[in-house]
């Protein structure tokens, strides 16, 4: 947090707000997938020494330990971890009402290139097609240029063609749900979907929440 080790509460509290402001993901809502997964990264670590700092028996411990640490030399450098599955990973396999013309709910790499590029030219300018891994159509006609685009870092929502797209990163979120036709983002209504299948809708933000739950 760039404190000093005596720093009172107004310093650590002036320290804290400056840095989430710096880091906090929202700001980097419109940067390509590794920006907003670095930004993740860093407002977690800020939030983790924040809480220690913040504490006064968990800073005395901290404090305690660092004043006792030996000094060791560097440890030799690592094989790279295994990488997580991904989303598009979590989300093979489900099973959706594939009766046409009803289908409204696809997975990569089974979005048909007509919805994915109506959707891409509405509300996902920035996106490249590859970066879908899912697409909700809620449109009438089945254009797609309504709906909802996920990504490995993000899910847009755009409702209307008159409304601006609601966008959230998904390393911010702890919980995600498809009640009937609405969707929920940590209780808060965050889409209302009406032409899908609301089994198929269930089925998807399930899969979704469990990838975000072990992720996490």
């Amino acid at each position: 947090m760039g404190i000093r080790p005596s720093a009172g509460r107004d310093e650590i509290e002036l320290a804290y707000k400056g840095r989430r402001s710096q880091y906090h993901p929202d700001r980097y809502a419109q940067s390509d997938a590794e920006t907003q997964a670095w930004a993740t990264g860093k407002m977690q670590e800020i939030n983790q020494a924040y809480a220690v700092v913040s504490d006064p028996e968990a800073r005395f411990r901290f404090d305690r330990a660092q004043a006792h640490e030996p000094v060791r030399p560097e440890p030799p450098p690592q094989a790279a971890p295994t990488p997580r599955a991904t989303l598009k990973d979590a989300l093979q396999g489900l099973a959706f009402n594939a009766a046409s013309p009803f289908e409204r709910v696809f997975v990569a790499p089974h979005i048909p290139l007509k919805k994915l590029r109506g959707a891409l030219g509405s509300y996902g300018h920035d996106l490249r097609p590859q970066d879908v891994v899912a697409l909700i159509d809620d449109t009438f006609f089945g254009g797609a240029r309504e709906g909802v685009l996920i990504t490995e870092a993000q899910i847009r929502y755009k409702a209307t063609p008159f409304d601006s797209t609601d966008t959230r990163l998904l390393g911010c979120l702890s919980a995600i749900t498809a009640k009937g036709k609405y969707v929920y983002i940590q209780d808060e209504r965050y889409a209302v979907l009406n032409m899908p299948d609301q089994r198929d809708l269930k089925l998807l933000f399930e899969a979704v929440a469990r990838y975000l739950q072990v992720r996490s």
